[in-house]
């Protein structure tokens, strides 16, 4: 069975994530695509949902309502996206709240009841251009809101700078030199309305009706010749192309017979770990096989011992990540402790 893309949206309150969102549900059918949608809203009332609802009656739809998808709601991913892929959609877009981090979201991919059905296909970030320069001043006593935001920016694959009609052509500069500070390989569009020609999302995913999508929309001329003329710059290539995203997952399936020890794991993950965000898996440890669910973030490797009896495998989640290089490295390590 092939695994369904998953597109994430994120951005702060306000940026136009709803907006953007609506226009891939109303333009989805141009590319023989059936999305399904799973929405999170901090509040307990359901606002956005009946927006979407009302737009697209026939849609496949998830909520998770009165608290954030990456902090108390976390647990409630697997579910929700479980009933969704019964469903059979052909993509599912996410649309986080305006202060959740897209990693956590990543990271709960991986899960390993999520981990053969889904694969991530773009994190997609929306700034508001009036605002997004102030934001550090205005949250400057919440160091973890400034993190969040920050994050937004650095892990996504396509960012779009939102409600430029609302600047100057010289605020416009000035904020692409921010943002390129924190992430200078996502394609980086200027939009009003969330405009864009969905092609860039959608272009490369295949509907199960195998048909060929229909010709994209037109876009607003006069704003789309301003952004053109505001960022010429080449999209960089990835050298090691393994997923549509930036942020990369590389699962190491381990076979039961082989002996893994804590400390050959944590030396793997200390070479790799600046450029990993984080890492996880179920292995089984030493002479006696016992299972522990490992923990990797930042500097830090936590072991619990669990119930987990399935074949063991390691999961590492980072940016632009070396794939064969890592993984090479984690199959000499092996054969190098086989042999000692």
């Amino acid at each position: 069975m092939s695994k369904v893309p998953v597109i994430i949206l994120s951005g702060f309150l306000g940026s136009g994530k709803t907006t953007l969102l609506l226009r891939m549900l109303r333009e989805a059918a141009d590319f023989r695509l059936k999305p399904a949608v799973l929405m999170n809203e901090l509040g307990k009332q359901d606002v956005d949902g009946h927006l979407l609802q009302d737009a697209s009656p026939d849609l496949l739809l998830t909520k998770l309502l009165d608290g954030c998808i990456c902090c108390s709601k976390k647990s409630d991913i697997q579910d929700s996206l479980k009933q969704l892929i019964k469903r059979k959609p052909d993509v599912i877009l996410i649309e986080l709240t305006g202060v959740a981090n897209p990693e956590e979201i990543v990271d709960a991919l991986t899960e390993p009841a999520l981990l053969p059905h889904v694969k991530l296909h773009k994190v997609i970030t929306v700034l508001d251009a009036e605002n997004v320069l102030a934001y550090n001043s205005i949250f400057a006593s919440d160091r973890e809101l400034v993190h969040t935001l920050r994050r937004q920016i650095e892990v996504a694959d396509l960012l779009l700078l939102n409600k430029i009609d609302l600047i100057s052509d010289k605020q416009l500069k000035s904020i692409e030199k921010t943002v390129r500070k924190f992430n200078h390989q996502a394609l980086l569009l200027p939009t009003t309305f969330s405009q864009l020609d969905l092609d860039i999302i959608f272009g490369s995913l295949q509907s199960r009706q195998s048909q060929p999508p229909a010709a994209a929309p037109n876009l607003n001329k006069g704003l789309h010749m301003r952004a053109i003329k505001a960022f010429k710059e080449p999209r960089p290539a990835s050298k090691h192309a393994t997923s549509f995203s930036r942020v990369q997952t590389l699962t190491i399936q381990i076979e039961h017979e082989v002996v893994v020890t804590q400390s050959l794991v944590e030396h793997y993950l200390g070479k790799w770990g600046k450029s990993l965000l984080r890492a996880k898996g179920y292995l089984r440890i030493g002479s006696k096989r016992e299972a522990y669910l490992l923990q990797f973030a930042g500097k830090r490797t936590n072991w619990l011992p669990t119930a987990y009896q399935e074949a063991p495998y390691l999961v590492l989640i980072g940016l632009d990540l070396d794939v064969q290089l890592i993984e090479d490295d984690w199959n000499k390590r092996l054969i190098d402790s086989q042999t000692n």
